[in-house]
Order: structure tokens, then sequence, then C-alpha cells
């Protein structure tokens, strides 16, 4: 049976899928494939994110077609379709294939940091670590907030330093600024 909106599970995951697709519109440099035959940059107009998953077969990478047209819980019922099938052998070969960015995350494995490698042709993949409520200072007091590690690499013929920490902190603002309202929101 399909899962439905309240059924999957609501983690940390979808939030960082809505908050890259928005910072790839922002930055679309990022958005893009490498056409070495024809020697040209391609940039995407639609963004299907890749969601780097580990099975006991090796890594595959399900693409989350039009993240940014997708709820919140839109995002966590399809993570929770790909997971399950995954697991089970049972992966489509329509959900594979045609992504334009990539998304690697270590957290649920208890990892921090890493140096993703770029699923080719893409141009960039965004890891994301462990998060942790750290205390933070504040306007003069120190506050709890959640802090995750993102990392993030990058073809160099395509993206410059600055591009990518463009990207970032357009990601990081956006998580920042995301409330229970993102949950239903689209586009």
């Amino acid at each position: 049976a399909a899962a439905g909106p309240d059924d999957a599970p609501l983690t940390f995951l979808p939030f960082i899928i809505k908050a890259t697709a928005a910072g790839l519109r922002q930055n679309p440099q990022l958005n893009a494939l490498v056409d070495d035959e024809r020697k040209e940059i391609v940039r995407r107009n639609t963004f299907n994110i890749g969601i780097a998953v580990a099975t006991d077969a090796g890594l595959i990478v399900p693409v989350l077609r039009d993240a940014d047209r997708l709820s919140i819980r839109e995002i966590a019922v399809e993570l929770q379709r790909f997971g399950e099938a995954a697991r089970q052998g049972k992966i489509k070969p329509e959900d594979l294939g045609g992504s334009s960015f990539t998304i690697t995350s270590l957290g649920k494995l208890g990892g921090l940091l890493a140096t993703p490698v770029v699923n080719y042709p893409e141009v960039a993949i965004l890891g994301v670590g462990r998060g942790s409520m750290q205390p933070v200072f504040q306007d003069g007091d120190f506050v709890p907030r959640l802090l995750v590690p993102l990392s993030l690499s990058y073809d160099h013929r395509v993206i410059d330093g600055a591009d990518g920490a463009r990207f970032l902190r357009h990601v990081a603002t956006a998580l920042q600024q995301m409330d229970t309202g993102a949950l239903e929101q689209t586009g």
C-alpha cells in the first residue's frame, strides 16, 4: 500500500531538499550538467534532485522530480517510497537517472562531515551531516539551535568558490526561515 502524507516520517531531509531546490533556483550554475561530448555546460530548468541511498547492494540515487514544486510532506512521502523500494530491491528504473543535483546524507549514520563525490554529469553535490542542538549566542543570550553541517563538492570548471558559498548561504538561510507553514507549501 502506498504511504499517505500522514504515514511518512517527517525527518530533516525533506526540509534540506526544499531549501536546496530554492538555492538552485537562485544559483542556477549549480543546477547544470557537463556534456563532454559537445563540450558544453547545460543548465537545467527543472529541479530533479537525486538522493543517495545506501543499500546492501551498494549506493543508488533515486531522483525526486520537480522537487521545487512539492510540499515538504510530499517530499517525505516520496523519500519513504524510495527507501522502502531500495531496501526491497524494487526501485523502478524510472525513479533513477535524470537528476541535475544530488544530496547525500550521512547524518543517519552518525557522520558529521564528508567530501562527497560529484555524481557525473552533474556539477555539484551537497553532503548533509548529523545535526545537533548547540548553544548559539544570539541577541546577548545563548539559545539552543539545531546546527547541521553541510559540505558542498563541485566541478571547478563550472562553479567557483564564491558560487558555492552563495549557494550554501542561500540553503542555510532558507532552512532558518522555514516554519510549520512550509509543510504544505509548494512552489
